[in-house]
């Protein structure tokens, strides 16, 4: 079976066997793991990501939680998510929040792709990997000579996933255009879902847009190695990060090219049932949800309203029903009900007569929460670029034969350098001093302990 022709061109894949280095040729897999701990399903798998932001490297982010060796490849100086807003300043030196989070568990290699014996480093890496991720804009790396075909040409079990906006094939006009989470989430329709329909727009917080394209590509990765283990083959996965949000947006398509209506963003209510919303407290806001006739039927009699009368045809089938004038009055007794009360004692009564309903969450919430510490979801660790001690998102999801675990929290920039040269690509100690006088591998000392206290710990 050959490859798709638009990703991966067979014959150059025969052509570009010649052009490997002999030293890439003879070279052997070290035990994997080699320099991470032994763990989790995903324990025997490597990879190599030179991706930066949130969306390749996030997808190292997962596989690394379960046992996965992940190497980030870092550009002289580091990512530029190392330098970005939020940062943690308390230490000595500087670390954006975001790389803090994405790049836990990771091995950090300072690597200069420009430099050709930099371009070496990274074939070796190949050649004893499972994995490689990129997130460039489609025909940067090609340009450098770094493409499919040579990756494959070195190791064809080799699985390449290639992050982009847009797409690695296509409209041509779209190819060469930049774009990061807020793009995709706009031309993948997940924007014009999103915000009060009195205001504009809005792009979803956190990244949304990138983690659910990492989400994606967790699952691409996998579905890819197993087929290796099938076949043997490696293959091109062409992760477009518009596609990743669009097939998110649900009925939007079947409604649109079924009934011609086109959605827009309609805030925290749902359109056609309800309750399904935000409500006000005196202290905060919950979120109350009830789906469905059966469900819905707990709400009015717990509002102690007709049942009959505020039945689910009345008041929640569809869009008529909700702005009726009975559908309007459940509406307003509920709010009445919720800003009388703490959202404490709205989530614990609502919950108590089986309607669904949480409160609305910040990160002092999350941390101080017993559920989250019981379930392991905040762990500390420590930055070991800026020295802070700090905590991290912790394993999802939970496996009950081979769990993953948070075993260290983000590195230096290049903070394996020296012991991924020396153990997996067996380089001496003579060759790696020449790389380091070179300029083409760099390597920030880390800090190993705390250089201040905890602010929450």
């Amino acid at each position: 079976m050959a490859h798709d022709s638009r990703l991966v061109s067979d014959d150059k894949i025969e052509e570009l066997r010649k052009a490997i280095p002999d030293w890439v040729k003879r070279l052997e897999r070290p035990a994997t793991p080699c320099i991470t701990p032994t763990f989790g399903p995903l324990e025997g798998i490597r990879v190599v990501g030179t991706g930066c932001l949130v969306a390749q490297p996030y997808i190292g982010t997962k596989l690394a939680e379960f046992g996965a060796e992940v190497i980030h490849v870092e550009r002289p100086g580091g990512d530029v998510f190392r330098f970005t807003a939020p940062q943690l300043t308390r230490g000595p030196r500087p670390h954006g929040c975001d790389e803090a989070e994405v790049t836990k568990n990771k091995l950090s290699l300072g690597l200069d792709l420009k430099q050709a014996r930099g371009l070496e480093v990274l074939l070796g890496l190949w050649k004893i990997s499972d994995v490689w991720m990129e997130s460039s804009m489609p025909g940067t790396l090609d340009r450098s000579g770094i493409t499919n075909e040579l990756a494959l040409a070195v190791n064809p079990s080799l699985v390449i996933v290639r992050v982009s906006s847009y797409g690695q094939y296509g409209s041509e006009e779209y190819l060469g255009r930049a774009g990061y989470d807020a793009i995709a989430q706009a031309y993948g329709g997940m924007m014009n879902l999103t915000g009060d329909p009195a205001g504009p727009p809005q792009r979803a917080k956190t990244y949304t847009g990138d983690y659910i394209t990492a989400l994606t590509g967790w699952a691409s990765t996998m579905m890819a190695l197993w087929e290796v283990k099938k076949s043997g083959r490696g293959q091109v996965v062409d992760l477009a990060q518009y596609e990743a949000v669009a097939q998110t947006n649900g009925n939007t398509l079947p409604l649109f090219t079924g009934q011609g209506v086109v959605y827009g963003h309609a805030g925290n209510r749902a359109s056609g049932f309800q309750p399904y919303d935000t409500f006000k407290c005196s202290d905060g806001w919950v979120y109350i949800g009830a789906l469905g006739g059966p469900i819905y039927d707990r709400v009015p009699k717990f509002l102690n309203l007709d049942p009959v009368e505020y039945s689910y045809d009345a008041c929640s089938k569809d869009d008529g029903a909700v702005n009726s004038e009975k559908g309007r009055e459940l509406d307003r007794r509920l709010r009445e009900y919720c800003a009388a009360r703490t959202s404490l004692e709205v989530e614990t009564e609502l919950n108590a007569a089986k309607i669904a309903c949480a409160r609305v969450y910040n990160t002092r919430d999350q941390y101080n929460d017993q559920h989250y510490a019981a379930r392991e979801m905040t762990v500390p660790v420590l930055d070991r670029q800026s020295g802070v001690p700090i905590r991290v998102y912790g394993v999802v999801p939970k496996m009950s034969l081979t769990p993953g675990r948070i075993w260290r929290g983000a590195p230096s920039v290049g903070d394996d350098t020296s012991d991924i040269l020396a153990a997996m690509l067996g380089l001496s100690e003579t060759e790696i001093d020449a790389l380091y006088a070179e300029q083409i591998v760099h390597r920030t000392e880390p800090f190993t302990t705390p250089q201040v206290e905890a602010v929450n710990p």
